[in-house]
Formats: C-alpha cells, structure tokens, sequence
C-alpha cells in the first residue's frame, strides 16, 4: 500500500515537471483517457510492461523504494 503511495505520487510530480496531462500520457502510453484514468487511481494495476514504457515516458527512476 505504500510502495503504491509512493509510486503515485512519483507518477504524479513526473507528470507535472515534465507538463504531460492524462490525456498526453495516455495518448504516449497507447491506451484510452478511462483506462489511463483507472489506472493512475490505482497505480498497482499497470502490468509490468506498461510500467516500463511509463517510466520510459516520464524518465521516472525505477527505484522508488529507496
């Protein structure tokens, strides 16, 4: 629980120092606006894949545990 806070709010800054709207990100992301929407809500339900390409997207550091 969280490991989810952090990488959310990780998600979160990424996404505004990089100014990329939901919408931005879903479009970079290849998925629709509900299921970016549903998916920043609950950021544990990215499969793994996909948070590679976000993390690829927002240049975000994998290792947010430390």
């Amino acid at each position: 629980m969280l490991m989810n806070k952090k990488r959310k709010q990780a998600i979160e800054y990424a996404m505004f120092s990089h100014k990329v709207n939901k919408l931005e990100l879903a479009e970079a992301m290849g998925m629709s606006y509900p299921t970016m929407l549903s998916k920043l809500k609950n950021v544990g339900s990215f499969r793994l894949d996909e948070y590679d390409r976000l993390s690829d997207i927002l240049n975000l550091n994998n290792n947010i545990d430390e």
